[in-house]
């Protein structure tokens, strides 16, 4: 504290003496003071070692004190009366030192002593002596001197205190030590060095939360102060919440510092977050560039497989229309041939429409209640082909429960997982299809002794397009797609798709694990019917069937006669309307695609006709997507089936 120069205030001369001076408040306190019932007694009774010191302290600028006498009664210039704060002045002028200093009398008591008893000065710098002002203790530091007053008879009447309040200087330097252990390497490190900050400083912080986001609290308690980053342009999401040292005025100091503190934390965050987005960002970089690469090979490597195996059945094919040709006998080993193959180019349509509509998450599982045994022989039976061919051992555990999920996408799953052993087992070896029930979890294993997978692979298995013993002459065939098809499609079923080999060439296990599946009897539906009534021969509804497809056109119209409808077939929308015109039919099946009028258009226009208005419209598209089903229901079609027709499905859209 800096003392000011006094600027005495003048009065009318009088008697006083002028040993205390006049013109300032303290001097016409002391002036004024009844110091006869006092220790010290009347003015005029002081002796002039009092009188000299006396006269000192009062005629100083700088702040000074005297404790005079065995009670140590005080007297104090002007200079001195801010250090009092509130409440102790002016009645500490003429009060002895121990009834006007009880909370720090511990400290300074002793120190007096020892001036008074060694008859030398003392100097302390800086000395935390905690004082009550302002209503409450307070931490005040000071730089100070007690010096001995020696009376006529030598000995030490009194002791003359000059001193310097240096608190801000205090604590300037020691907020000044603790923002400098903010900066940190790490968020874990900030926590710790908030945490010892406390530890460190208890004077300054008693308590610091941390907090982020929505977590800071709206109000907080008496004695705590919250400072958000948002306050101070920093930080957004960030806010300290410390609780302060009643000991301390909570001055503009004091808040300047906490907002340091917050600055401090709130920059080290930022700068750490911003390290960590650039190391993540690099990182990723690093990955997109890693996987594009490897995205790009596997696409080359995929795009290489897809024409392998699509030429693998068109070449039978195309030779038995051949044999066909040149045979005038029997073709009927040619036509199961064919047939084969077909269903053999289906099935990789299948799974590649199926992981573009799986990915796109456009797939939706028809969820139904089943006998699982049921599910798993159609699984079998779709893989049987290829492991007849391999001549295969299988051993199928076929429990007899009912099983609620989508028996065609589980059958998929499994048939798949079939194929994939059948594919990857030597000839004559052996598949195991094993079933565990617990309560109502599924678990489902297929496991061959065929060629196992390897270490590096086995995380990467149900990855996309990923094969194992690639081989330039593909014998094992497959494009890599159906083991992420199971993955995708028990994960939508809420389970969990898992592999495991010791080794290549020690065989593998494939487990799905579908949770909460298994219906008991309790729990089972009614059973319904979904069969279509069969029709005697001609005797079935009027059904025209346009395709501009002239062979699709003729063959879906002979299937449908056989099955007892009435068929006439049109290649074009003209031809359509004109037989429409003629007579009406009950139902009506239209190629989507048409030239010139599409089939959403002709759609519309057979409608309008008279007697249109009871038609029933079946679209007929390549596409089977959802989206392509609700644009044919808002076209107004009553069912929508996708080629090539399934015939169970087309009888019961006809019914």
């Amino acid at each position: 504290m800096l003392a000011q120069p006094l600027t005495p205030v003048p009065g009318p001369l009088d008697d006083l003496p002028r040993f205390i001076g006049r013109g300032t408040p303290m001097r016409a306190l002391v002036q004024a003071h009844p110091w006869d019932l006092t220790p010290l007694g009347a003015i005029a009774d002081w002796p002039a070692s009092l009188r000299t010191a006396v006269g000192l302290v009062m005629h100083s600028v700088h702040p000074m004190f005297l404790w005079w006498g065995e009670q140590l009664t005080q007297i104090y210039n002007d200079a001195y009366v801010p250090c009092f704060g509130v409440g102790k002045h002016p009645a500490a002028l003429g009060q002895g030192g121990r009834e006007c200093w009880p909370e720090i009398w511990s400290i300074i008591g002793p120190q007096i002593d020892e001036v008074r008893n060694g008859r030398e000065a003392r100097w302390y710098a800086d000395n935390l002596v905690p004082i009550w002002r302002n209503g409450r203790i307070e931490d005040v530091y000071w730089s100070y001197t007690y010096t001995p007053v020696f009376d006529e008879q030598d000995t030490v009447a009194g002791v003359l205190v000059v001193c310097t309040e240096t608190t801000a200087q205090v604590l300037a330097e020691r907020r000044r030590h603790t923002l400098d252990l903010l900066g940190c390497r790490s968020e874990p490190a900030v926590q710790a060095a908030i945490a010892q900050s406390c530890i460190d400083n208890p004077a300054d912080l008693l308590g610091i939360s941390l907090f982020s986001g929505d977590e800071a609290p709206a109000v907080v308690s008496s004695g705590v102060l919250l400072i958000r980053g948002a306050e101070l342009q920093l930080c957004a999401r960030l806010a300290l919440a410390f609780t302060a040292s009643p000991r301390l005025p909570m001055d503009g100091a004091y808040r300047q510092f906490l907002e340091q503190y917050t600055a401090a934390v709130c920059g080290t965050v930022s700068r750490l977050q911003s390290d960590l987005a650039l190391a993540a960002a690099m990182a990723e970089s690093e990955r997109l560039n890693v996987d594009l690469h490897l995205s790009a090979r596997a696409k080359d490597e995929f795009l290489a497989m897809l024409g392998h195996e699509l030429r693998n059945p068109l070449a039978p094919i195309v030779t038995a229309l051949r044999l066909m040709k040149l045979r005038e006998s029997d073709t009927s080993r040619e036509q199961a041939v064919i047939q084969r193959q077909v269903d053999h180019l289906v099935r990789l349509v299948d799974d590649l429409l199926d992981v573009s509509r799986i990915a796109s998450g456009k797939v939706e599982l028809r969820k139904e209640t089943v006998l699982l045994a049921d599910v798993l022989n159609k699984a079998v039976e779709m893989a049987s082909p290829l492991i007849e061919q391999k001549q295969h051992r299988l051993q199928a555990d076929l429990p007899g429960v009912h099983w609620h999920g989508d028996p065609a996408r589980l059958a998929q799953v499994v048939s798949n997982l079939l194929s994939n052993a059948a594919r990857y087992t030597p000839a004559g070896g052996h598949i195991a299809l094993a079933t565990r029930v617990e309560g109502s979890n599924l678990q489902i294993q297929v496991t061959d002794n065929g060629s196992g997978i390897a270490p590096t692979l086995l995380p990467h298995i149900f990855d996309l397009f990923v094969q194992g013993n690639r081989q330039l002459d593909r014998a094992k065939g497959g494009l890599g797609i159906g083991l992420a098809l199971v993955r995708n499609l028990v994960q939508m079923h809420g389970g969990v798709a898992s592999a495991y080999s010791a080794g290549e060439g020690l065989g593998s296990t494939f487990t799905i694990t579908l949770p909460g599946s298994v219906v008991t009897s309790a729990a089972l539906p009614e059973a319904a019917s979904h069969a279509a009534p069969s029709l005697a021969q001609g005797s079935g509804p009027r059904v025209l069937v346009v395709d501009d497809n002239q062979d699709a056109a003729d063959s879906l119209g002979e299937l449908l006669g056989a099955l007892g409808y009435r068929t006439t077939v049109a290649y074009d929308p003209a031809h359509a309307i004109a037989l429409a015109e003629e007579g009406m039919p009950d139902v009506a099946i239209l190629d989507i695609g048409l030239p010139g009028m599409d089939g959403f258009a002709l759609a519309e226009h057979l409608r309008l006709l008279p007697a249109g208005a009871g038609l029933r419209l079946v679209a007929l598209s390549g596409y089977g997507q959802a989206h392509d089903k609700l644009r044919s229901r808002a076209a107004g079609f009553d069912a929508h089936l996708v080629k090539p027709i399934n015939i169970a499905e087309l009888q019961i859209s006809l019914s």
